[in-house]
């Protein structure tokens, strides 16, 4: 069964931020240290989108199923959810299984054991691509989760995979009810109305700031669950958030004295560049760091204080730029613009009122209906005294489709693999028919137009990096954010 078994490993991330740059990753295996306590990786230059290899060793790891888990860290010192990925390490002196995979057995929920499960028998291939139908009518209504894995001609299983879903049994009907109760749980599944009860007031939304107390929680990663109720005592499919509960940090008493700085290497606590100050509990200046020595190019400034018991904190950091004295500009801005998804050329976005050397305004952008549900970017960009236009900013969103059959027939559509290296596949739903399909790069320059009913789309001649991925289809407009890499 090849494929079910690596000894090394090699990884490639596709992490990113709504906004802000990645500066280095972090790992870990099967538990959790805590957010800060894996290992590090360094990313250099940092970037907005990270799609790239890394080699993570495997050393000292038992042999058996393990799990990588890894985060991106944003240059403000904030992190992303983790990705995980599951492998196994074999010992150094077993045998490498070069049998091919000639079926599948699944269960649902509880495991029965090895070879006890429901069994898919398939023509003995090295790799499976295809797709199955899983019947669920026997299923009780709520969450359940798919399980499922591979065996081979020598009647080996691979680790499993697996999927959560929902089953409703109750005919769908549109849902003009109040929501009237909330609740959450961590984990485990209590069972409707046995979480934990969420004070909300009865409205048609809920748009609340919810506050969890995890108080009672073991440190590491944990899943927090909410769902709604409404008048008629019909309970929503829950939503769900990955977080992590750290150990509290040690309360300091001691004043500050001093304050250390350094540029993009470590040189160790108490080696960086020293600025005395007077003893005091908090520290709220302006300091003038100089720069003079730095190449031209993208650095990091990080700073961190000692105190009068000779400890330092953790680092802050920031990242600038060093240019040369011609890369400048010092023309006033005189007209700005912004865009969604597609560059219509400069000049020719919707314009912004502004003056003045720089701009410092709250930008009200209009979403119509007419945009497609799913993932957005907006643009924003000016233009100078000198007729030049700068380069412009983005900011990812996401348009939710309102309450209705065309909301949930347009969440049917799937659109795989992703991340993809040569190919985007998309799977309809009988019915529905494809009117036009765009690809739209991260610049706003639409690379694709098909007006076919089209199943696939060659990414192959694609950069890499992330894409918009729009449909028009007869139920609706829906656009998907892909990476190929």
């Amino acid at each position: 069964m090849k494929r079910l078994i690596h000894i090394t490993f090699l990884l490639t991330a596709y992490l990113s931020f709504a906004q802000g740059d990645i500066s280095e990753i972090e790992y870990y295996f099967d538990t959790d240290p805590g957010i800060g306590n894996g290992t590090s990786i360094d990313i250099d230059p940092d970037a907005e989108v990270l799609n790239q290899n890394f080699s993570i060793p495997t050393t000292g790891l038992s042999a058996g199923n393990h799990k990588l888990f890894v985060r991106a860290v944003k240059d403000d010192g904030s992190t992303s959810y983790y990705y995980s990925q599951s492998f196994s390490v074999k010992a150094a002196n077993a045998t490498f299984n070069t049998a091919n995979i000639d079926g599948f057995e699944y269960y649902i929920d509880t495991d029965p054991g090895i070879g006890n499960g429901t069994q898919l028998s398939l023509a003995a291939m090295e790799t499976i691509d295809q797709s199955f139908n899983i019947p669920t009518a026997a299923l009780s209504s709520g969450s359940h989760k798919l399980f499922i894995r591979a065996k081979n001609s020598d009647g080996t299983y691979g680790a499993y995979d697996n999927v959560a879903f929902s089953i409703n049994h109750s005919p769908a009907v549109l849902n003009n009810y109040d929501i009237t109760a909330a609740e959450y749980y961590f984990g485990t599944d209590p069972g409707t109305g046995n979480a934990t009860v969420i004070t909300i007031p009865t409205d048609e939304t809920l748009d609340e700031n919810l506050a969890f107390l995890t108080n009672t929680l073991p440190q590491g990663s944990h899943r927090a669950f909410v769902r709604v109720k409404n008048v008629n005592d019909v309970w929503s499919l829950y939503d769900h958030i990955v977080f992590s509960v750290v150990p509290l940090a040690e309360i300091n008493i001691a004043n500050i004295n001093s304050i250390e700085y350094y540029f993009d290497a470590d040189p160790g606590i108490g080696l960086g560049n020293q600025v005395t100050i007077t003893d005091t509990e908090t520290v709220d200046q302006n300091l003038a760091i100089p720069t003079t020595g730095l190449p031209t190019g993208s650095h990091r400034l990080f700073i961190r204080v000692g105190n009068t018991a000779g400890n330092y904190s953790t680092y802050t950091h920031t990242v600038f730029s060093v240019r040369t004295p011609t890369f400048f500009n010092n023309a006033s801005i005189v007209a700005a613009e912004y865009f969604i998804d597609v560059d219509p050329g400069e000049g020719n976005g919707n314009p912004i009122t502004t003056s003045g050397d720089s701009i410092d305004e709250n930008v009200i952008v209009a979403t119509s209906g007419s945009l497609a549900q799913g993932d957005h970017y907006v643009y924003v960009r000016v233009q100078n005294a000198d007729g030049a236009w700068s380069l412009y900013d983005k900011q990812y969103f996401e348009v939710s489709g309102t309450l209705g059959i065309e909301t949930e027939e347009l969440s049917k559509i799937s659109i795989y693999p992703n991340p993809t290296f040569n190919v985007v596949n998309i799977k309809l739903p009988n019915h529905i028919i494809i009117e036009s399909i765009e690809v739209i790069d991260i610049n706003g320059r639409l690379i694709f137009h098909s007006q076919e009913s089209l199943s696939k789309i060659d990414c192959s001649s694609f950069s890499n990096g992330v894409y918009l991925l729009q449909l028009k289809t007869s139920s609706g407009a829906l656009s998907k954010r892909i990476i190929k890499q």
